[in-house]
């Protein structure tokens, strides 16, 4: 037995020498790695009134979100440098609105709800924490080459490189053309943080090959800066293509910004938009995805910003929007490059509008049979005081979207929806780390269309107000 117990402490001895002979000083081990990333806080107070095709609890919803990311890059050996991205993201904290928990049946066997209960620890439930990226970045000498492998955020003009779509797979960048960055990428699994997808909740992961090729063009000239990009896209039985381009020029003075995209949906049986959003027969007996297939955008903006040459603390844009295919869905989710000008407008399922395929907060794009034309225009100033640190804007979108949709026994229905967001914001940068911001969003809705009684449905309002404290490092 004495000679069991010596074993098992020479053993344990020898591993802590054995573990201790890699050790080295935390200040050592660190040295050279690179840490970025930001602290968030937001709060955010939704309002309705005649709530009826908006997600969410009726009446409204207000909630606290708290989000944290930090980066780590070590230092480049033999053309190698590896990173590391840390998440903590909690969106789900209400705090009045809609809280509560399933109660007991009432008398009549109807299921109630236990107010102002909810879930979770610390005042409201943790949303996610773990491992936002972690890839390799390999940068041969003869060559001006990037390969980056592994888990990365989707830095696309189709997805949100400002949240949390990721992908894991390789993507190869090349700038040895001067002015020219040449790019390829293949993803075997990717998620977007705004898919909502009933019970599968949010940043839904989608098993199926993603492939990218683009060409990004940028120059300086006597004239202004000129840039151009082409973005070309096929994913496995989702979308057969897609096609992303826009060209840009900005002056000192003025600027100005052109993009058009085009997508075409997959509508055969192995589509994941039939399981999305189900099966319909089309005029040959087939049964297709009730999704719209060709989908395209277009996008003009004009600006002009005139702290360079006058010295004011103004700058101004206004863009127009508009399609000519059937629907609107030239994105793997809401936003993309596409919104510039309104916060809520294009993530309502008020307006029918969305720039997306997959479903996002209760959207669901066009189906079979329907087609959908959109006028969009908008606009924003904005006002900078004390050097700029302060700023404050007044942005607006005016809409209109014509949806063409058969009814039985009936010829088909036009349902315009005519929708407006008037949203003032301000910015307060309160040091080089820490800034402050807000908006008060405005969306109204009016529907030509009637109830099941014959009556005109009631214009939709809906109210956000947004509060942000954010600390980048």
């Amino acid at each position: 037995m004495k000679l069991l117990k010596l074993s098992l402490v020479a053993s344990l001895a020898l591993g802590a020498l054995s573990t201790a002979s890699f050790a080295q000083p935390l200040e050592e081990a660190i040295k050279g790695v690179d840490v970025s990333g930001y602290l968030r806080y937001r709060y955010n107070d939704d309002r309705y009134d005649n709530q009826k095709n908006v997600e969410g609890v009726k009446g409204g919803n207000a909630t606290h979100r708290w989000k944290a990311v930090a980066d780590f890059k070590t230092p480049v050996v033999d053309n190698v440098a590896f990173n590391l991205g840390i998440l903590y993201n909690n969106e789900s904290q209400n705090v009045n609105h809609g809280k509560g928990i399933s109660g007991a049946p009432d008398t009549n066997g109807n299921a109630t709800t236990i107010p102002y209960l909810g879930s979770g620890l610390g005042a409201g439930k943790d949303s996610e924490f773990g491992v936002r990226n972690f890839y390799a970045v390999i940068t041969p000498d003869s060559t001006a080459t990037t390969i980056i492998a592994g888990k990365q955020v989707l830095n696309t003009p189709v997805t949100n490189t400002r949240d949390d779509d990721r992908g894991t797979g390789i993507m190869v960048l090349n700038s040895d053309i001067p002015n020219l960055t040449l790019g390829a990428a293949v993803f075997d699994s990717w998620s977007i943080n705004d898919v909502h997808n009933g019970a599968a909740g949010n940043e839904t992961s989608v098993d199926k090959m993603l492939y990218a090729l683009a060409a990004i063009y940028n120059n300086d000239t006597a004239f202004g800066n000129i840039g151009a990009q082409v973005w070309g896209f096929h994913i496995d039985d989702t979308v057969d293509s897609l096609i992303f381009s826009e060209l840009s020029w900005k002056g000192n003075l003025f600027n100005a910004k052109l993009q058009y995209a085009f997508s075409q949906l997959a509508d055969d049986d192995k589509s994941v938009f039939g399981g999305l959003y189900g099966f319909v027969q089309n005029e040959a007996g087939v049964n297709v995805p009730n999704i719209a297939s060709d989908n395209d955008v277009l996008i003009a903006e004009v600006g002009a910003d005139l702290r360079a040459d006058y010295s004011l603390p103004f700058d101004a844009k206004l863009g127009y929007i508009t399609n000519f295919q059937d629907g609107t869905a030239v994105s793997l989710e809401d936003e993309g490059a596409y919104v510039s000008v309104g916060k809520i407008w294009y993530q309502n399922a008020a307006t029918g509008f969305s720039f997306s395929a997959l479903p996002a907060s209760g959207m669901k794009q066009y189906g079979y049979n329907k087609t959908a034309d959109v006028d969009i225009f908008y606009g924003a100033l904005n006002f900078g005081f004390l050097e700029d640190r302060f700023k404050i804007g007044l942005e607006g979108v005016f809409g209109e979207n014509k949806i063409d949709t058969p009814v039985l026994n009936a010829s088909n229905v036009e349902n315009t929806i005519k929708f407006r967001e008037i949203t003032p914001t301000f910015r307060w940068k309160h040091s080089k780390n820490l800034t402050f911001s807000g908006y008060y969003a405005m969306l109204t809705t009016e529907v030509d269309t009637k109830d099941v009684n014959g009556n005109n449905n009631p214009d939709e309002d809906r109210n956000r107000l947004r509060l942000e404290a954010r600390y980048n490092f």
